[in-house]
């Protein structure tokens, strides 16, 4: 069994250390090697509830976000940034990112990766990138951020049609993820 609280705690403790994503990243790889214990330790953290952004979110401070982020078939997100280091681990299915540059018109492709069961990948304060899930499930990934996801500042989002860049909102974002998806977003 997993122990979230324990996870949060190691995830904190390691704020302290001199390359905290290093160590956050071999945190996330330790749990996500049991995918059906972690998916376990979230449905119990949940209490029954049906998986939705509200709920996601497992733990948040000024310091660290955790996230539990399940994603529907069809969805797809425009770019956008985080303004933190974030650490993200596949648990179930998969998670193609594409990776961009900020350039005075909009955007350039710099890269894609396509994070599999297993697989974990360190996003720098810097990182833009746009997620999908081209399956007909569900996919689920850990995310864990190095300061308060919710509330920070500065962050920004990449119009879709036009590829400009907007200040990040919530409600635009899911608005974009609506038109952009192939599936209804709940």
């Amino acid at each position: 069994m997993i122990d979230l609280n324990e996870f949060i705690a190691n995830c904190q403790q390691a704020l302290e250390q001199t390359d905290p994503v290093q160590h956050v990243k071999e945190l996330v790889k330790d749990v996500i090697a049991d995918p059906a214990a972690l998916m376990q330790a979230f449905d119990e953290r949940a209490a029954g509830e049906h998986r939705s952004l509200e709920n996601a979110i497992i733990f948040r401070s000024e310091t660290l976000s955790v996230l539990d982020v399940a994603n529907d078939p069809g969805l797809k997100t425009p770019a956008h940034d985080h303004k933190m280091w974030a650490v993200i681990g596949v648990y179930d299915g998969e998670e193609p990112n594409e990776f961009f540059l900020a350039k005075d018109k909009g955007l350039e492709h710099k890269s894609s990766r396509l994070l599999k069961v297993g697989d974990v990948a360190a996003l720098d304060g810097d990182t833009i990138h746009a997620i999908a899930n081209p399956k007909k499930t569900k996919s689920y990934a850990i995310h864990v951020y190095g300061g308060d996801i919710v509330k920070q500042r500065g962050r920004s989002i990449w119009n879709p049609h036009t590829i400009k860049q907007e200040p990040y909102d919530v409600n635009q974002l899911t608005e974009y993820v609506k038109e952009m998806s192939d599936a209804p977003v709940a």
